[in-house]
């Protein structure tokens, strides 16, 4: 086995490892980084009496900068109804000590509470009460077990996509398979979920968790033929790194940066975090605006896909026309393994051919397809006016080369590139009859 070239040496090593160089940065930026240690930034709290409100903001801003919104409102009752209207996450009573707050906020979020209202009760000659409003399902003890109802139906859209992607199937029946996939994973997640008792049976959730899918799936469909090659990276990247530690759900995003924060609001993850746990313990409050955002993502999606299909109308004529040279793949066709410039291998292995009838007439329109000893489809050609097709950047492995028409019968040579140019014609047979491939180097 001979050694690559330097030149290409970097950029094998570049097609094979941008991807786990990906997962590094972005598990590092995403999970280390706002995960390690939990800090409260800009938490809305609210405290009876505007004096004492005064006082508290003034202590609160020496001590915790940057950490604590606190805003006055007249009563106990104002207290409550701002919790429970999702505009603060705690209410607190100097006279009393008490601290009304909502565990469906999450776990880590009460302990900080309880950290940073303690001391300031005490100071007061007052025992810190707790009284929660919001109370969580029984089995979900520490406040992530809507998190992780969510997480399955963040991830397996887009995996449902990437195996699409390698499939036969028409961009509708990938499409259909796509909605298929949602309504299993939303209903089975929501069955599951309530059978362990980790949330009250609200079938609102189903209807919900299905938009989460969807808003996830058809945006990742969209984006193939967009970024092609790179969309694994792209979609790990927007749904899964950037989403987790922003959606609220595993950790309170009262208790990461600021800048996952604003991204709370904007990814799907979120949007389903917020409209799901409204609906669950908040009467609804924030549920449509969540419901909202995943339409919107949803949307994006339908618009994606729709703007390419008529960019492949337009483009269709011109292309059975063409000269027959393989530029790039359609999405269904997109090589979906993380590599820098899949599929191509080396520059210097050509396939060229012509595909002809049985009386020797070329014949225009044929369809030629290339696959590796995988099975793994590399080109998808249709043959020029004359017959000829062109397919550039072979691997080094054996291709299987197959040339097909209507009305004829299909023909199949399978070859070992070399370097420079590798011939392969086709002489096509009316169906019922057998034919020919000639390959030649």
């Amino acid at each position: 086995m001979t050694e690559a070239r330097p030149d290409s040496l970097v950029r094998i090593l570049a097609s094979s490892l941008w991807f786990p160089a990906l997962f590094l940065a972005g598990f590092l930026f995403c999970y280390l980084l706002p995960m390690h240690a939990p800090t409260p930034h800009h938490v809305p709290v609210v405290v009876v009496g505007e004096q004492a409100a005064d006082q508290l903001d003034a202590a609160l801003r020496e001590t915790s900068p940057n950490s604590f919104e606190v805003d006055p409102v007249a009563d106990e009752q104002a207290a409550r109804d701002a919790i429970l209207q999702r505009d603060a996450v705690a209410g607190y009573v100097p006279a009393t000590g008490e601290l009304f707050y909502a565990k469906a906020n999450g776990m880590m979020l009460l302990q900080t509470l309880q950290q940073t209202f303690a001391p300031i009760a005490a100071a007061a000659g007052n025992q810190l009460v707790l009284t929660d409003l919001a109370p969580t399902a029984p089995g979900d003890p520490m406040v992530t077990g809507l998190f992780y109802c969510l997480l399955p139906m963040n991830i397996a859209p887009y995996i449902a996509v990437m195996m699409l992607l390698r499939t036969e199937l028409s961009r509708r029946q990938k499409l259909l398979t796509i909605v298929g996939v949602g309504i299993v994973a939303a209903v089975v997640s929501f069955l599951v979920a309530f059978a362990l008792d980790v949330i009250p049976g609200k079938p609102m959730f189903i209807l919900l968790g299905f938009l989460l899918t969807q808003a996830v799936a058809w945006t990742t469909f969209g984006l193939v033929p967009l970024v092609k090659q790179f969309i694994p990276g792209v979609a790990i990247a927007v749904f899964v790194m950037l989403s987790v530690p922003s959606s609220g759900g595993a950790v309170p995003k009262e208790l990461v940066h600021p800048f996952f924060q604003s991204l709370h609001w904007v990814l799907p993850l979120g949007q389903a975090v917020e409209a799901i746990r409204g609906v669950l313990y908040f009467d609804n409050v924030h549920t449509v605006p969540g419901a909202l955002g995943l339409l919107a993502w949803w949307a994006l999606g339908v618009l994606l896909v729709v703007v390419d299909h008529l960019r492949k109308q337009r483009s269709s004529t011109q292309d059975e026309a063409g000269s027959g040279e393989y530029e790039d793949v359609p999405e269904e066709d997109v090589v979906v393994d993380p590599s820098l410039q899949a599929p191509e291998q080396d520059p210097d292995r050509t396939l060229t051919g012509k595909v002809v009838d049985s009386q020797g007439n070329p014949v225009r329109g044929a369809i030629v397809t290339v696959t590796d000893a995988r099975g793994v489809q590399l080109a998808r050609i249709i043959t020029s006016r004359t017959g000829e097709y062109r397919v550039h950047h072979l691997p080094r492995q054996f291709v299987t080369v197959v040339a097909s028409a209507s009305g004829m019968n299909p023909e199949v040579n399978r070859i070992a590139p070399q370097s420079g140019n590798n011939d392969c014609d086709f002489v096509l047979q009316p169906a019922g009859r057998t034919g020919a491939a000639v390959a030649g180097s």
